[in-house]
């Protein structure tokens, strides 16, 4: 070795030790985790998105964001977006977010579609701002907390998937899929933590055994669309790797088969977007199993202030209390539409309706019953 190499590595080794280049062992400190600013709103997680302060802007420049892992592009109602901004805008523009912060992640630029969300906020009964697509968290870990109701966000990855704990998310595009196995066929469907009153929706209900034949059970409002549902409890088991779901209540779709909200609060669920892997944890004892689904019967709509009744289902409670098509339901239990603070749509035995027909305010109370026992 000559001179000029050796008087190198002195030096080299000079530095290590005074502490001016880093030793390798800071490459193995702990992940660094953070627990960003979360709301639970009936098994939706809602995270806020704080614009940067501007002169002559609104000084409440924050938007309330629906996380949805079924999203693969995120949304943006255009009247929220006028209010952080004093701009007005036209649904289906196409704008980015600029200089905007999320916890520890910072958007210099957020590239969200603008659609009109008042028939979710409504539907929902609490005010939605915009939808947050699966990808929106960077190369970060992203895990929702169902138990605790968080979201997480973690530097590092998820290991190899071993069918036990951690599984593959490939699919037919970015968005988290996952095998699940029924009697007789096994599907990839959708984790969809957007899907929060859903259990499974599958293509086909009819080619399923079920406890009884299916039937109506009400209608999905889509971002686009309302898309009716019928329903109906399988006679049997259903599973998710391991984990055996007894009797799921399946709803139809004509769209994305998915894994909805009533199956993923059992679990804590960690998303590692980049290498197409998912992380789950039980967080609940006993039998994963599900309640009837209790439904009003009613397939409603957006208008105003209020949802229109654009039908009423046979045999059902809205059936039974004489709600007529055309009907405008203003009020569910005393509270405006999109103001009920995340309350559920009844105490599981009534629901009054407020609404408007013909002129006239009415109050009609519903017994409410399961349409899927």
């Amino acid at each position: 070795m000559g001179d000029r190499m050796m008087r190198w590595l002195n030096l080299l080794v000079a530095a290590w030790l005074a502490g001016n280049i880093p030793a390798a062992a800071d490459a193995q400190d702990p992940p660094r985790v953070h627990d960003i600013p979360t709301q639970i709103c009936r098994d939706y997680f809602f995270v806020p998105i704080t614009l940067s302060e501007q002169p002559g802007r609104p000084d409440d420049r924050t938007l309330w964001f629906v996380y949805d892992t079924g999203a693969s592009s995120s949304i943006m109602d255009p009247d929220s977006l006028e209010r952080v901004t004093g701009q007005v805008f036209d649904a289906g523009q196409r704008v980015s977010i600029r200089d905007a912060t999320l916890g520890p992640v910072t958007y210099n630029r957020l590239p969200t579609r603008l659609r009109e969300l008042d028939h979710l906020s409504m539907a929902l009964g609490r005010e939605i701002d915009g939808i947050l697509a699966y990808d929106s968290f960077g190369d970060f870990l992203v895990t929702l907390d169902y138990q605790a109701g968080q979201i997480r966000l973690e530097s590092g990855e998820l290991p190899r998937p071993d069918g036990i704990t951690v599984f593959d998310t490939d699919g037919p595009d970015s968005r988290p899929w996952l095998e699940i196995g029924f009697p007789g066929r096994t599907r990839r469907m959708l984790i969809d933590s957007g899907a929060g009153g859903t259990v499974l929706a599958v293509n086909g209900l009819h080619r399923y055994d079920t406890v009884t034949a299916p039937r109506p059970t009400g209608a999905s409002m889509r971002i686009n669309r309302i898309e009716r549902r019928q329903g109906a409890r399988l006679n049997g088991v259903a599973r998710l790797g391991p984990h055996t779901l007894s009797a799921p209540v399946l709803q139809s779709t004509p769209g994305t088969e998915l894994i909805g909200g009533v199956v993923m609060r059992h679990f804590r669920w960690t998303f590692d977007a980049d290498r197409e892997r998912v992380r789950i944890e039980r967080v609940t004892e006993g039998d994963i199993s599900f309640d009837p689904m209790i439904a009003h019967g009613m397939v409603l709509r957006a208008d105003g202030d209020g949802l229109r009744v654009e039908g009423v289902l046979e045999q059902t409670p809205a059936a039974d209390a004489g709600v007529l098509e055309g009907d405008l339901v203003t009020h569910f239990n005393g509270l405006p539409m999109r103001d009920r603070n995340c309350d559920p749509d009844g105490t599981r035995t009534e629901l009054v309706l407020t609404l408007l027909r013909d002129g006239q305010v009415m109050d009609l109370a519903l017994a409410l019953y399961p349409l899927v026992d």
